[in-house]
């Protein structure tokens, strides 16, 4: 293959690291993994934001199971976006 065929999705190909050949570069992907990423945290506070908020109101304790929804949400999007890239490697 020339210099001229290389897409830069193939940078380090042989470098015998394993997992297989790297995915074809396309234009736009990079874009479109960010996207899944942000609507993954954002879905993933804003359920269970809400499950904190619905506890909240059937308790009627106050504000207290939102907070602790909101950051359990985020933990657990972010270990998902963080565990996906690393699968895409």
């Amino acid at each position: 293959m020339s210099d001229a065929e290389h897409t830069p999705g193939d940078a380090g190909n042989s470098s015998g690291t394993g997992g297989g050949p790297r995915r074809p570069y396309r234009p736009g992907l990079i874009s479109g993994e960010m996207w899944s990423a942000f609507g993954t945290l954002l879905a993933g506070t804003g359920f269970w934001g809400l499950v904190g908020y619905g506890i909240d109101r059937v308790t009627g304790i106050g504000t207290v199971f939102l907070p602790v929804g909101v950051v359990v949400g985020m933990g657990a999007a972010l270990y998902l976006v963080i565990y996906r890239a690393m699968r895409r490697q």
